[in-house]
């Protein structure tokens, strides 16, 4: 069940406040009642969340032990630097995928890990995101539009090197040294030159037929569990409703 956790999952999770009761939880994620029902009823059965029905009063939401774990996750995780599936998803997003099911696809990542980039990159200001109507949508900022045009930032130097070991003189010496001059070219690197555009043009072809297979048979699987997903989500609304309304006439 961890595995089907997504973004949508994570966000409405790190939107609920102390003391904030089923009835509103619609309003503060900027959805209706039925949405925000379904929402509140997937996270109750991945066991993120529970609520019990207090008469006359309203029913408060409680986040579990597993939800208040998620959370602690998606923190640590937002405190890693930029790497190379954060740069995959900044790229997919330039390119107008906007919802996580659309880059879940593209990447071919688990729910649960794409979400944990999604809220790391948003920490991060390279995204935005909101929830609207029972859905999030994900946009790029100006800092990681910037990012997908440059590519992959330059690694970092280690940090707390000491001075005068091994490494650290050879980076001064490789800094001082004047740039070599390029070797001569050899007889036959222009009938090399000529002969690489193409095969490296076949080579992206077929490589993008296999992307294309991979993505509509991901883009499948995911519809599929997402409707499974719903489906439960509205049997325990349903659940819900008739349990309240049942202790309202009693």
């Amino acid at each position: 069940m961890v595995d089907e956790i997504n973004f949508l999952d994570l966000v409405s999770l790190s939107s609920i406040t102390p003391n904030l009761v089923v009835e509103k939880f619609g309003g503060k994620i900027n959805s209706s009642f039925f949405d925000g029902s379904n929402i509140l009823g997937s996270l109750r059965l991945k066991g993120l969340v529970d609520f019990t029905a207090n008469f006359p009063g309203q029913s408060v939401i409680t986040v579990t032990d597993a939800g208040k774990q998620l959370l602690s996750d998606a923190e640590e995780k937002a405190k890693t630097p930029f790497d190379a599936v954060d740069f995959a998803i900044l790229t997919q997003l330039q390119s107008g995928k906007r919802s996580y099911v659309d880059l879940g696809g593209a990447v071919n990542l688990r729910p649960i890990d794409l979400a944990l980039h999604l809220y790391k990159m948003g920490k991060q200001q390279y995204i935005i995101y909101e929830i609207k109507n029972g859905n999030v949508d994900i946009m790029l900022t100006e800092k990681g539009l910037m990012q997908a045009k440059t590519g992959m930032p330059a690694p970092q130097p280690q940090a707390n090197q000491p001075a005068g070991s091994a490494p650290a003189a050879g980076v001064d010496q490789q800094v001082a040294m004047p740039p070599m001059p390029p070797p001569p070219p050899a007889p036959n690197v222009q009938v090399v030159q000529s002969a690489t555009p193409g095969q490296e043009q076949q080579a992206t072809n077929q490589q993008d037929r296999v992307l294309a297979e991979i993505e509509e048979k991901v883009r499948k699987e995911r519809k599929k569990r997402q409707l499974m997903m719903i489906v439960l989500a509205c049997v325990a609304v349903i659940i819900i409703v008739i349990v309240l309304l049942f202790t309202r006439i009693v």
